[in-house]
């Protein structure tokens, strides 16, 4: 029993040692540079090849990078600790082929560069497009007052700047170093050839300027408005793209809670105003009126309602549940009858006048289903359609000898509504009285525009596709030939293009100064595509042999009350105690999820404070508490909950595109 005691009092003599060494430690030399002494603190970030890359080279390289003057969102969105840690592992796997070619860094050639050059090295990881280059280090902290290099000071700045032991700074300085060779010997095999240079030349003075006009389905489809015989149709000629459909969407459609079809009328209110507010009501109320009198509902939402994605379809929001729309809409439209239009309905959106359409419950019949999603399909495919015949008539007037302006004359006034050709006099005759063109042009419309001067690597026209396929074709024209032989297709828009001015490359202004400068960019880009194409594939093989491995650490979580606690990354989702394994230097978010009738009280442990998200850097195993209000029920209590209760409603939004 004694021999017992005496042993766990040598152990814990033994521990108050190693604490105390590590605070001498810690006081003498500025920092966690020894790493393993902090409580928690991890052995190592990775290792490659089994050569093991400290916390602390980490932190310097997130340092070095000035990381840590990012917000830690900004951190977090731009994935900043994968980016130095990355760096790290690349740097070593790079030194190690320097090696294998017989190159050698002495700690003595990193301090004499550091005297000179003022700089240190820091490796990021190709993914991150960062880039690896130097770092400037002010003067004063590496010379004395006679600008002379100091080691003495330099040796304080790697200390408590960089929390680093003063040898392991050098040695990665040298892995550093010897990765830049590696770099330096990639670059090196890297050529290029007059024409090469020559083509890089007329890419950037081979310049063109066009009149465009874009011809979108999205500005058809709102046109269409299918009759039931135009959809059984279309069906019949597409009955195998229609069953695929309904295959892919089958759980839309079963075992449904109720639903309505409706479409919706809306005039914001900002609620700032009073007599905005009045103002708002005022017009719901005239529009209304009109519909009580006879007016089209769908024609008078397509001209007044305010939600701009509905509106073009005469304000048809399809199908919902309740929860999609806020409670004062929902609260009407599911007690009114189909074909019945409501009064004027005030939501935290606005005014809103609401007709309803349709109701379903449960099990939807295959061929309604078939029929709903056939309409989209239907407007999508005849809405493309259209759009390629709007633009080919384009086209053939321009071929035709209409000129640019001419046809966006005519194009505003078939977006306005107006007959394509404004109305001219007779010979003898006065000329027509001049309709009223008010309003405006829906801005999907097709419109003539004029791009400036691009050249062959330009982007000329804005939109969400690839625009190098239109590119290509106006480079193979000329002015005797200024037209596409047919509407280029970018993505699923359509355009059509006149040729307005065009520069050629020449001879004569490639002088040696130009020359020069084009090959020197190029072949700048051409040795960083090579280095990193060399360093993705050294990563991919160590990768597949197993030579790389990331430290995980353990980020504890423990909630008290009604409440759950959910990671991004995923890992973490529990509504007691549980634990997850990050990778290191990942930036978890955890977030909170309230019970029902709970309150969110606070963050403990590596967050803080009462937000309903904190977010944990997983660069030593943490702990982390979170406390609601409430008792957390039971489980015997949540499955009776979950079968007596109906499914919990979704989160109210705003009706779709507002």
């Amino acid at each position: 029993m004694f021999e017992k005691i005496a042993n766990r009092f040598q152990t814990a003599v033994l521990v108050m040692l190693v604490v105390l060494l590590c605070a001498v430690f810690v006081l003498q030399f500025g920092g966690p540079q020894a790493d393993g002494c902090t409580t928690g603190g991890s052995s190592y970030a990775a290792r490659v090849d089994g050569e093991s890359i400290s916390p602390g080279d980490y932190r310097a390289s997130f340092l070095l990078g000035g990381f840590d003057r990012a917000q830690v969102e900004e951190q977090r969105r731009r994935r900043l600790w994968e980016a130095a840690l990355d760096g790290l592992i690349e740097r070593n796997l790079l030194a190690a082929a320097a090696r294998d070619l017989g190159y050698e860094v002495t700690a003595e050639e990193v301090w004499r560069r550091f005297g000179e050059e003022a700089t240190i090295r820091i490796s990021l990881g190709v993914e991150s497009g960062m880039g690896s280059g130097e770092v400037q280090i002010p003067e004063s902290y590496i010379r004395d007052a006679d600008g002379r290099f100091d080691l003495e000071r330099t040796k304080r700045y790697i200390q408590n700047y960089l929390r680093r032991d003063v040898g392991e700074f050098a040695e990665a300085q040298i892995l550093e170093e010897l990765a830049e060779r590696m770099r330096e010997t990639v670059r090196a095999t890297v050529s290029l050839s007059e024409g090469e240079v020559w083509e890089a030349y007329v890419r950037e003075k081979d310049q063109a300027r066009i009149d465009y006009a874009q011809f979108n389905p999205a500005y058809y489809r709102e046109d269409l408005n299918p009759t039931q015989a135009d959809l059984q149709a279309w069906i019949a000629d597409h009955e195998e793209q229609v069953q695929a459909q309904y295959e892919a969407n089958r759980h839309r459609y079963t075992d449904l809670a109720p639903q309505v079809r409706s479409r919706h009328i809306l005039l914001r209110n900002t609620g700032d105003d009073e007599a905005a507010t009045a103002t708002a009501r005022t017009e719901a109320e005239a529009l209304l009126a009109q519909i009580r009198g006879g007016a089209d509902f769908a024609t008078v939402a397509r001209e007044n309602s305010q939600d701009t994605a509905t509106a073009p379809r005469g304000g048809d929001l399809g199908y919902r549940p309740r929860g999609r729309s806020p409670a004062a809409y929902d609260e009407v439209a599911f007690e009114m009858e189909v074909g019945d239009v409501s009064d004027v309905v005030e939501s935290p959106l606005g005014f809103h006048i609401i007709e309803v359409l349709g109701k379903r419950e449960g099990d939807v019949p295959e061929v309604e289903a078939k029929l709903e999603l056939a309409e989209d399909l239907y407007r999508e495919d005849v809405s493309v359609t259209r759009a390629r015949e709007a633009a080919t008539e384009a086209l053939a007037l321009l071929a035709g000898g209409t000129s640019a302006e001419d046809l966006g004359a005519r194009l505003d006034r078939q977006a306005r509504g107006l007959a394509a050709e404004a109305p001219v006099a007779v010979e003898g005759e006065e000329a027509p009285a001049v309709e009223e063109e008010e309003g405006t042009a829906n801005p999907l419309a097709p419109r003539v525009e004029e791009t400036s001067l691009f050249g062959r690597g330009d982007s000329p026209i804005r939109g969400p596709f690839d625009a190098s396929p239109l590119v290509r074709d106006v480079f193979e024209h000329d002015l005797e030939n200024p037209l596409p032989d047919e509407p280029i297709q970018l993505g699923n828009v359509f355009v059509v293009y006149q040729l307005k001015e065009r520069q050629e490359a020449t001879r004569e202004d490639f002088d040696g100064e130009v020359s020069e400068r084009i090959r020197n960019g190029l072949l700048a880009a051409k040795q960083r595509e090579a280095v990193d194409t060399y360093v993705r594939e050294l990563r991919d093989q160590a990768q597949r042999d197993g030579r790389i491995r990331i430290r995980t650490n353990e980020l504890e979580v423990s909630v008290e009350g009604n409440g759950e606690i959910l990671s991004d990354p995923e890992g973490i989702e529990c509504g007691g105690d549980c634990n997850g394994d990050f990778e290191f230097g990942t930036m978890v978010q955890l977030r909170i999820r309230e019970g029902d009738g709970a309150e969110f009280l606070g963050w403990s442990g590596a967050c803080a404070g009462s937000d309903d998200y904190c977010i944990v850097t997983m660069d030593q195993a943490n702990e982390v508490s979170a406390r609601f209000t409430g008792n957390r029920p039971s489980a015997a209590a949540a499955e009776d909950d979950e079968a007596e209760e109906p499914a919990e409603e979704p989160e109210a939004e705003e009706p779709e595109g507002e």
